[in-house]
């Protein structure tokens, strides 16, 4: 067996699948004929259906497509800032509502508030995913105020815990 070729790209493949294509192999040989000379991950089954058929249609370029021309702005900083003031602002926003008040897609608005805030819902509130430093320096300091109010509250009357928790006259 052959060693399969290390470096390719795209239009390396794709230029495969025209002239195998143009040699009347159908789209699952050609799969098997590109997996035995670039390795099993070259391309996926689907993407040489989709290659063979824009190829029977007329289209010649190995080129990927240009796409609708429109920048990605959804996820941009500004939109992410915005994002953030919002869901400080009213930690109950829905998803619909931060996409219509930044006027972007509920997709977008997704993006934004999953993946790149990193946030999720609890309790129908936004919450961070992760806890920062500063967020788990605060629950720790919380936590010794309220077992410091804990042991003096039984000082003052006169009560002790034994090791269940429960009190003791």
């Amino acid at each position: 067996m052959a060693a399969h070729l290390e470096t390719w790209s795209k239009e390396d493949i794709r230029a495969v699948i025209r002239f195998l294509n143009a040699k009347s192999l159908n789209p699952t040989e050609i799969h098997k004929e590109l997996q035995s000379v670039y390795g099993e991950h070259v391309i996926s089954r689907t993407q040489v259906y989709h290659w063979c058929n824009l190829f029977e249609a007329g289209h010649s370029d190995l080129t990927d497509r240009e796409g609708s021309g429109r920048s990605i702005t959804a996820t941009s900083e500004d939109n992410v800032k915005r994002v953030v003031e919002l869901i400080r602002q009213d930690r109950r926003l829905k998803l619909h509502e931060i996409a219509s008040s930044l006027k972007i897609s509920e997709t977008s608005a997704h993006s934004v508030v999953f993946d790149e805030l990193g946030y999720r819902k609890v309790s129908a509130k936004w919450v961070p995913k992760q806890l920062t430093d500063n967020h788990e320096e605060q629950r720790l300091d919380i936590c010794r105020e309220l077992l410091k109010r804990s042991k003096s509250s039984r000082r003052v009357h006169g009560h002790t815990a034994n090791a269940g928790g429960d009190f003791l006259g």
